[in-house]
C-alpha cells in the first residue's frame, strides 16, 4: 500500500506516460487518449522498475483534488494537458456563458492582444470557476490576474469547445475580442 507521497508519485508518472511521452513506455494511444490500465501499470513497471499494482492505480483515481484521468471499462486516460503530437479526439460541447482563466502578469499584455494559445498543449485550458482558474495560475504568479471568456459568445462565433473534467474545459484559440480583465 502506497503512502501519500507514493500516490502522487504514480499519479506523475501516470500522466508523463498518458500525456507527453507515452512511447518511452512502449505505449500506444487510442484516438481519445486512453490504454488499457494493466498495460499501462506493466509498462511504467517495466520502465520505472517500480511494483505498482491495480489497487495503486484505483487509490490514485481516489485521491482528493483536481481529477486528471479518466478510468472506464478497463482504459485510463488523461483529462487534459496533452503535449503528444497526435491529436487527441474529445467530445465537442456547448460551453457556459463565462469561463476563467488566471496567467502571470508577464503574459497578460499579450493574451489580451493576441488572445488565448494553447502553446505547447493541444488545447487553451478554461476553468468553470474563477477559484479554480486563481488556483492555476497561482503556479506561474503569486496574483495572477483573472480573466473571464464570455465563452458561449465565442462557441457562437465558431471556436470549438471540449468536455475536460468537471472543473476544466478545453478550447481551441480564444480571438482577444472574447476575454475581459477581471479587477
Amino acid at each position: 500500500m502506497l503512502d501519500q507521497n507514493g500516490l502522487v508519485r504514480l499519479s506523475k508518472r501516470v500522466s508523463y506516460a498518458l500525456r507527453h511521452d507515452p512511447e518511452s513506455f512502449g505505449l500506444e494511444l487510442s484516438s481519445d487518449g486512453s490504454v488499457d490500465v494493466d498495460v499501462l501499470i506493466d509498462a511504467i513497471n517495466r520502465v520505472k522498475g517500480s511494483k505498482y499494482t491495480r489497487k495503486d492505480m484505483d487509490d490514485v483515481m481516489a485521491m482528493p483534488g483536481k481529477k486528471r484521468f479518466a478510468l472506464e471499462n478497463g482504459r485510463i486516460r488523461a483529462y487534459y494537458g496533452h503535449t503528444v503530437k497526435t491529436e487527441i479526439v474529445r467530445p465537442l460541447i456547448e460551453p457556459p456563458e463565462f469561463l476563467y482563466h488566471a496567467t502571470s502578469h508577464k503574459a497578460l499584455g499579450r493574451i489580451l492582444q493576441e488572445g488565448l494559445k494553447p502553446m505547447n498543449r493541444q488545447h487553451v485550458h478554461l476553468s468553470s470557476t474563477k477559484e479554480t482558474a486563481i488556483i492555476a495560475g497561482s503556479r506561474r504568479d503569486d496574483d495572477p490576474p483573472l480573466l473571464m471568456v464570455r465563452a458561449h459568445d465565442a462557441w457562437l462565433s465558431g471556436v470549438r469547445f471540449y468536455k475536460g473534467n468537471e472543473d476544466i474545459v478545453m478550447a481551441d484559440p480564444i480571438p482577444p475580442a472574447f476575454i475581459v480583465l477581471k479587477s
